[in-house]
């Protein structure tokens, strides 16, 4: 057996690993000095998400920068990955090295740079169920549904036709037809409410007038919206709603973590006026709505009546 051989081996191999690992040492020692930079013809305005084509080659800095290596963003994997889809909390000249600074990393921060100009952003208590599974992401697009007491309209007072009323002329209780020959006062405006109290007398002279009355009031609620008379219904009360976060993350990949895989409240992109009809809606459900998940290609807005028990 042929020693000499073995040996020649054996310190072969264990040069090659030695080689290995100077190699990768000094590679390390590189792509610590490199930094990720933009294209020369590339900027960045706030808000803006980075993207891979936006990306230079890394830039080399000599080891004179090494106070750099606090403030810039190095050329490595992991902070290849941390910048994938990050939002620009400032301007970012073109061609420029990117600096920590240009990037807001607290998740309160980066929302509002998501923010589009005209929008608001409102977070909605969830649970799995209300949240497709817990499929809903930073992204998506949902309608927003809920349970609620709707008022009902009154109903018009019954009433039978006097015996010797004159066809068109009502007989409003408590006031007497005018005489013949009589000038008739000037018509003061009429609400919609006595408007339509009107054309109901017009038609059925004999009413109640405690029915009326009670009809009177009851319309008149119903127009405010505070009608003690109610059904329960479910609506649809926006639709083709961005989500802009689930739980603390505002990326797609940030949600499939473990942390942020069982969010129990989803962020929305809405106009103020949308914001206030969500919050009135909550209160009115108890807090709880429903999102239902769209395919992001279909942007449709349909106009939904609202469904009961008498209409599904």
């Amino acid at each position: 057996m042929n020693w000499k051989l073995i040996a020649a081996v054996i310190v072969g191999l264990i040069t090659g690993v030695l080689l290995y690992f100077w190699t990768e040492s000094v590679k390390n020692e590189q792509v610590a000095y490199a930094f990720m930079r933009l294209q020369p013809d590339r900027k960045v305005t706030r808000g803006q998400a980075i993207t891979p084509d936006m990306l230079a080659e890394p830039v080399m800095l000599p080891e004179s920068f090494g106070a750099l290596a606090k403030l810039a963003v190095p050329a490595a994997s992991a902070y290849q990955e941390w910048l994938k889809d990050r939002t620009a909390a400032a301007d970012i000249p073109a061609g420029s090295v990117l600096l920590f600074q240009y990037f807001d990393d607290t998740d309160g921060g980066r929302l509002t740079t998501m923010i589009a100009p005209g929008k608001r952003a409102l977070t909605l208590p969830v649970n799995a169920a209300s949240a497709v599974g817990h499929f809903v992401e930073p992204g998506s697009y949902v309608d927003i549904l809920g349970t609620v007491d709707e008022p009902v309209e009154p109903v018009a007072p019954a009433a039978a036709a006097q015996p010797g009323a004159v066809p068109g002329q009502p007989a409003v209780p408590g006031q007497a037809p005018a005489a013949a020959g009589q000038p008739q006062a000037p018509a003061q405006p009429q609400s919609p409410v006595e408007q339509m109290l009107k054309n109901y007398l017009t038609q059925y002279p004999g009413a109640d007038e405690n029915d009326v009355n009670a009809y009177r009031k009851q319309a008149q609620d119903y127009k405010l919206g505070i009608s003690s008379r109610t059904r329960v219904v479910t609506r649809t009360f926006l639709q083709n709603v961005k989500v802009l976060a689930v739980g603390a993350a505002t990326t797609a990949e940030g949600a499939v973590t473990k942390a942020n895989s069982t969010y129990n409240n989803v962020t929305v992109e809405v106009t103020p006026s949308e914001a206030e009809m969500l919050i009135f809606a909550m209160g009115q459900s108890n807090g709880s709505l429903n999102l239902v998940l769209r395919n992001p290609a279909d942007n449709t807005v349909e106009d939904l009546p609202s469904i009961n028990w008498t209409r599904m």
